[in-house]
């Protein structure tokens, strides 16, 4: 019997998160469904099927990680042909027995902002408070035993326009386009990320002070918590976790089909976009009469 850790990808928009739950469709049941049907898996207890960790409703991932025990070598494209098209295996490694995929040496999130006219070098400045080891009960859903948590990184960049975006969307201005906030570290709390996005965007807005951010960050012995917030789930992607000594191995055939998708879903949106377009047209050209 061997061990195989598998990196999912999965567009959550259709899935009510990550952990299974009774008569509603999430990642892990549906994956815990296929590899039941495809004779990987039997037993859940028997062979140790085990997760890195529970997306919320409409989060998406490249890289969230699950593991489990077979007698039948793991086959990528078999498991991805039984799959629907919003949830795919992207990679695999084999791993020790004793292997449990939440112990991970580092998971990177990204989040997108879309707000109009944020300040991204205000931004920076807020996201330079949050690197380090802070206490982030404040940061998170609901009492935990330790909040302590350390972001190692974290990275804010703008989405370039190119030439041909600016042609094909002449309404958008660049204050519409995206920024990337990509943040690094060992462990994440329920909810941490979206509400630290929630404070970024409230510095922006003028609602709380980089002052205020700190008091956050390192709240005095006995203070109330913060109630802050959290930003929508749609916008975050769990974008990869790495572990110490392995080395996942990815499969070009999954990743071209997982591609196709998201490209068959891009296509889609720019119809929606043209028949949008259109009746904005139309709009402007019967209030000119």
């Amino acid at each position: 019997m061997k061990r195989t850790a598998l990196k999912i990808g999965y567009i959550g928009t259709n899935f009510h998160g990550f952990q299974r739950q009774p008569n509603i469709r999430t990642v892990e049941e549906e994956l815990i469904y296929h590899l039941k049907k495809l004779g990987y898996i039997d037993d859940l207890k028997e062979s140790r099927f085990r997760i890195a960790g529970r997306t919320d409703t409409g989060v998406h991932s490249l890289g969230n990680v699950i593991s489990f025990q077979s007698e039948k070598e793991v086959l990528v494209n078999q498991i991805n042909n039984s799959l629907p098209d919003d949830i795919q295996i992207l990679a695999k490694a084999p791993v020790r027995f004793g292997f449990k995929p939440r112990f991970a040496k580092m998971r990177h999130y990204r989040y997108i902002l879309l707000q109009e006219g944020l300040d991204i070098d205000l931004i920076k400045e807020v996201a330079d408070l949050f690197i380090g080891t802070h206490n982030f009960t404040n940061f998170t859903k609901r009492y935990q035993k330790t909040t302590t948590r350390t972001i190692t990184d974290i990275k804010v960049s703008k989405v370039k326009i190119s030439k041909e975006n600016k042609d094909n969307l002449p309404h958008l201005n660049n204050s519409y386009y995206p920024i990337f906030v990509d943040i690094y570290g060992e462990s994440f709390l329920w909810n941490m990320v979206r509400k630290m996005m929630r404070v970024f965007i409230d510095v922006n807005l003028g609602n709380i002070s980089i002052n205020d951010v700190k008091k956050y960050l390192n709240p005095q012995k006995n203070t109330p918590r913060e109630h802050i917030k959290v930003l929508e789930g749609e916008y975050l992607i769990l974008m990869n976790i790495e572990y110490d000594g392995i080395n996942f191995t990815y499969d070009d055939y999954a990743y071209r089909r997982f591609k196709k998708y998201l490209l068959g879903n891009l296509l889609d949106f720019q119809k929606d976009y043209a028949i949008t377009e259109c009746f904005l047209k139309s709009l402007n050209d019967v209030n000119k009469k």
